[in-house]
């Protein structure tokens, strides 16, 4: 049997690691150049950024906490999400994210209901919400009966895919993607900036400690399967090192990377890409 290669975790972990990107967003500057890729009709201006943001009104209700929630000159809020894993319900708890935050921009008394203001939630996904294969999803409210007919209360939820092969998006958000799935990218000034931010915070002690505790969370999972000996074991390790990972905001690509370099000698790769379901 080989001997196994330990994985280097500090490289593994990249813009879809939460921590990372809170700390690439949290810069107005990094936020600005992405949002105008997303959004680029829109003069966005003046930002103010908040990195996981709590949300609740009263003690009864539900609270939230949003990743990255932004608000521009113009009073225009801006909520973006980094959901790596799959998760049920994505649509409801898109629209709660926005409730949320149309609450927080409430109207004062005198004021007129065109003073509202608009508010974008963008959940950005290395896997493919709807299964239709595009690069981005944007939903606002139209009328069944006539579809030209759309609402215009200006609010919008995007969700933008790693996956997707369909439909146009910006030189800079399909570099953001590639970045995402570990793929080259071009040198443009957006991605450049985001890429050196990474660099830069990858040298701090928060982020050391980070892959230091990621690292030993990995080992431990590893090491019952070792000591147990059986294949049962092992599953469980494998099971427990996935989920664990996944709540890191890994990919499914980096996960199942990790895993091939552990147990390519114990199973297959279709074995291993079964953990991932």
């Amino acid at each position: 049997m080989k001997e196994k290669k330990k994985p280097d975790v500090a490289k593994l972990l990249g813009i879809t690691d939460d921590l990372m990107f809170q700390n690439v967003m949290k810069d107005p500057v990094n936020c600005q150049m992405f949002l105008h890729e997303v959004l680029p009709d829109l003069n966005i201006q003046d930002l103010t950024v908040r990195t996981q943001e709590r949300i609740a009104f009263n003690k009864e209700e539900k609270f939230s906490v949003l990743d990255v929630l932004i608000k521009d000159s113009k009073g225009r809020r801006y909520d973006i999400e980094m959901q790596v894993a799959p998760q049920k319900d994505l649509d409801k708890r898109a629209r709660y994210y926005m409730y949320k935050m149309m609450e927080a921009g409430f109207l004062h008394q005198g004021d007129g209901y065109g003073e509202l203001a608009a508010v974008y939630v963008i959940f950005i996904l290395p896997f493919d919400p709807k299964g239709k294969g595009l690069k981005r999803y944007s939903f606002t409210y139209s009328a069944r009966e006539d579809k030209s007919v759309e609402l215009n209360d200006e609010s919008e939820v995007i969700y933008l895919s790693s996956k997707g092969k369909k439909g146009d998006v910006s030189q800079g958000l399909d570099d953001f993607y590639s970045l995402m799935d570990g793929k080259s990218t071009t040198n443009s000034k957006f991605i450049k900036r985001i890429k050196k931010t990474m660099d830069n915070y990858r040298k701090t002690e928060e982020w050391s400690e980070h892959v230091m505790n990621t690292e030993q969370i990995k080992e431990m999972a590893l090491a019952q399967g070792v000591e147990e000996g059986k294949r049962e074991a092992t599953v469980s390790a494998i099971s427990k090192t996935v989920k664990m990972l996944k709540r890191m905001n890994q990919s499914n690509e980096q996960i199942l990377q990790e895993l091939k370099q552990d147990y390519s000698d114990e199973f297959s790769d279709e074995e291993l890409e079964e953990f991932l379901k």
